[in-house]
């Protein structure tokens, strides 16, 4: 056996490195199909995995109005209990609060409650019980537990304090519950705590305060399989019809939503959707591409040592003891093939489980399918063994059994013209993927208007504060180290859910919710935020982005955006009204992630700030140049001034802060990047080595036409037109696919593949990169003397 095995690596020579290369590339390919394919899996379920009831459900929320996903009320939920078909309905409310650990304060501690029959309706597993929701117990996650009480174990058996009143831990709720979607949930609490928020004006009647507050997700099970359209339009009309209690909040004009299934980030779900979608459209191509150059590698082969099976079959050799002798040849590729692949399986699924995006929605890592992986590496194995029997192929040995090299007929020049063909096929949709997609990322960089030097400082707040800002502060006019500081009420990249709402004096639109920040007034000038329509932020004033100028100019009926300036609003908020006059307008900026589309934003003065939480939010500070850790620590003498539970981090760029905000188009480019390079870099030694092969069976050809007077130029331009022509064919059958699959491409991938200049850039490159493969493969050859090539 070990001579079999020594025999055929030395039938490799000349081409040991590609075989490598292939054997390699199949390794790869096939623990990628055990990631990729289980990534499917995992999103093709309708609910995550903390979910214990796979009875037929359906989640209630609202979608504001970028087609964000935002909490609902709890009358809203109970509203959805009277359609047909809804057998019970349940919620979870999300708030932040202080929680109180010895004489330790945690601010923002974000608590899940949930309600009575959320246990049974969701299947939720220990520690949640009816015994602990009526002992009104708490359970926390495994990180709040890890960072806060592990570590002392005298606080194991202590009590927890929420607004005074004190609970005792039941227990750590399962991994998997850590995120509610986009939601970190630190505590859970029986959804009775809620009535300790109950303002002292609501104490009489409770229910308008808690029951029309939008914090709540709810969640239905339904008696039978519905059509979730159809409970939307029945759910839309009700709620139409079903006037709005007394006395609580007012309705936030969102709209209801109803999704399959239980999912509270159907956005990211999305993002992660398109990513798989365009890697296994990658990995599709990577396949082809080795499989193909598998078949040609070992075709070629079995062309050239077909004269030697039937010499030894003619020297009375038995078939059967060849095929053993070719499997023997072969031992190493297969022993590759099925130990190096789950090596390449366990180290690509580790560096997967560290990406943040994977996290985020997979709390307890994406998993390596074993049983998926095994049919890839079985398949790959039965490739190898058939491809090793080629040389004793019937039709092999018929055909190509005369000369040293072989010969190809007209059939089998076709075979390798039209696998050519689709090779080149496959790599120009992979550039043309891959540059639409780096085209995408690069319009969003260049969308970034904010100036690259400017730093900003945010707050970390240990507790209660109660802040008192300068009239120098609030006007721009405050000076650390001498640099000018601008501030803002929220940092840049995190305004949450709109907090206000407005509506125009003259009262012909109807109020709307709307993100607003307050700022100082040196603002815009700091950070070069451009102004569409001059104006100064003062008090009782407001500058608007040009999303919110326009979407004013069509609730009002105006011919232009610009019109708005000087237009009078009310802006009111939690127990807040304010009317204002709009100063100016800005461009729009990046303050909700660089890859979502601008919202209607309103900047406000710091002066006009709602009195009731101006005191309690710490600022965020803002510089430009300057030195970084003097300023901040400049920062940090001054807040503990005010209080010895408000610091300030290390200054952070802006511009960094806004392109963080994109690490789902981050990896989707890196992914995809990755694999196109890889499949590139296949095809260039797949290409090189049939090239190689096909100028080698006709050297005596072209040898006889050097000897009458051709020139090896010609020969070789003819070579390029050749393969030029094939690679014009192999461009317009992409662009049929590509137009054939046109509404796909753009519902799975969300990336415009009809881009004119992507396709200008993807057809030089791809011509360019078969005209060089062809004279690299041809100089090797056609440099030899006449004399040489005649001999074969």
């Amino acid at each position: 056996m070990l001579f079999d095995v020594i025999y055929g690596w030395r039938k490799w020579q000349g081409q040991r490195g590609f075989w490598c290369l292939l054997v390699v590339s199949l390794c790869l390919f096939c623990c990628l199909i055990g990631l990729v394919v289980n990534l499917f899996w995992l999103l093709s379920s309708d609910r995550p995995l903390w979910v214990g009831n796979q009875q037929s459900m359906i989640t209630i929320a609202s979608k504001d109005l970028s087609g964000n996903l935002q909490p609902t009320s709890g009358y809203d939920i109970d509203l959805v209990q009277r359609l047909t078909g809804v057998e019970s309905v349940a919620s979870i409310a999300i708030q932040s609060s202080l929680v109180t650990i010895g004489l330790k304060e945690l601010p923002r501690v974000t608590i899940g409650f949930y309600s009575q029959n959320t246990i049974e309706l969701l299947g939720l597993a220990a520690p949640f019980s009816m015994q602990n929701f009526e002992s009104r117990k708490g359970i926390v996650s495994q990180r709040f537990w890890q960072q806060h009480l592990e570590s002392n174990s005298s606080l194991k058996e202590s009590r927890l304090y929420y607004r005074d009143s004190a609970f005792l831990i039941a227990g750590i709720a399962p991994q998997t519950m850590l995120r509610l979607g986009d939601v970190s949930v630190d505590i859970w609490l029986p959804d009775t705590y809620l009535q300790l928020g109950v303002p002292d004006m609501f104490v009489d009647n409770p229910e308008p305060y808690l029951k029309t507050r939008s914090n709540r997700y709810g969640f239905a099970q339904l008696s039978e399989q519905a059509n979730v359209e159809s409970l939307q339009d029945a759910y839309i009309n009700l709620r139409q019809q079903t006037p709005w209690p007394d006395s609580g909040f007012s309705d936030n004009y969102y709209h209801p939503w109803l999704i399959s299934g239980v999912e509270l980030n159907p956005n990211g779900r999305d993002i992660l959707q398109r990513q798989a979608w365009i890697l296994l459209l990658l990995l599709v191509g990577f396949g082809f591409i080795i499989f193909s150059g598998i078949v040609s590698a070992y075709t070629q082969q079995g062309i050239t040592r077909s004269a030697e099976m039937s010499l030894k079959l003619a020297l009375g050799g038995c078939r059967r003891g060849l095929m053993g002798q070719l499997l023997r040849e072969n031992i190493p590729a297969l022993v590759l093939v099925g130990g190096l692949s789950p090596l390449l399986g366990l180290i690509v699924t580790h560096y997967v489980g560290t990406i943040g995006v994977y996290q985020e929605y997979f709390v307890e890592g994406v998993k390596f399918n074993f049983w998926l992986w095994l049919v890839a590496v079985s398949c790959s194995l039965w490739l190898f063994i058939c491809c090793a029997l080629f040389p004793l192929s019937g039709s092999i040995n018929k055909l190509f059994s005369r000369g040293k090299q072989g010969h190809m007929t007209k059939m089998q020049q076709g075979v390798r013209q039209l696998v050519l063909v689709l090779q080149l096929a496959v790599i120009t949709g992979v550039l043309l993927v891959s540059l639409s997609l780096m085209y995408q990322e690069l319009q969003k960089y260049s969308s970034v208007v904010i100036a690259k030097d400017v730093t900003s400082y945010k707050p970390k707040v240990d507790g209660r504060l109660s802040v008192m800002l300068t009239s120098e502060q609030l006007d721009g006019e405050w000076r650390v180290d001498g640099s000018p500081i601008a501030l803002s009420s929220a940092p840049f990249t995190q305004l949450g859910a709109p907090s206000l709402k407005y509506q125009s004096e003259s009262g012909v639109a109807l109020e709307k919710p709307i993100n607003g920040l307050y700022v100082s007034h040196n603002f815009f000038r700091l950070l070069g935020i451009p102004l569409l329509s001059r104006g100064d932020l003062a008090e009782n004033t407001v500058m608007i982005n040009r999303s919110m100028a326009s979407q004013l100019a069509i609730e009002l009926g105006l011919n232009d955006w610009r019109a708005v300036k000087g237009l009078a609003l009310k802006v009111s908020g939690f127990y807040y009204e304010k009317h204002v006059r709009v100063a100016g307008i800005v461009s729009d900026t990046a303050h909700f992630g660089i890859a979502n589309e601008a919202k209607p934003l309103i900047y406000l003065s710091l002066k006009d700030q709602n009195p009731l939480l101006s005191s309690r939010i710490a600022p965020v500070f803002y510089s430009k140049g300057g030195n970084k850790e003097v300023i901040a620590s400049h920062l940090n003498d001054w807040a503990l001034l005010l209080s010895p539970k408000l610091s300030y981090v290390k200054g952070q760029s802006v511009v960094k802060q806004i392109e963080d905000t994109d690490t789902a188009g981050k990896l989707l480019f890196l992914t995809s990047s990755s694999m196109a390079l890889l499949i590139i870099f296949l095809v260039i030694f797949t290409l090189y080595n049939k090239f190689s092969y096909a100028v080698k069976s006709e050297q005596m050809k072209w040898a006889i036409m050097l000897a009458v007077g051709g020139k090896k130029e010609a020969l070789m331009a003819q070579m390029v037109w050749a393969n030029a022509l094939l690679a014009m064919v192999s461009i317009l059958l992409t662009l049929g696919v590509f137009i054939l699959l046109e509404s796909y491409t753009q519902s799975l991938v969300n990336v415009s593949l009809f881009q004119p200049l992507i396709w200008a850039v993807c057809i030089a490159l791809t011509l360019l990169f078969i005209v060089v493969i062809t004279l690299w493969a041809a100089r090797g050859l056609l440099k030899q003397n006449i004399s040489v090539l005649l001999r074969g």
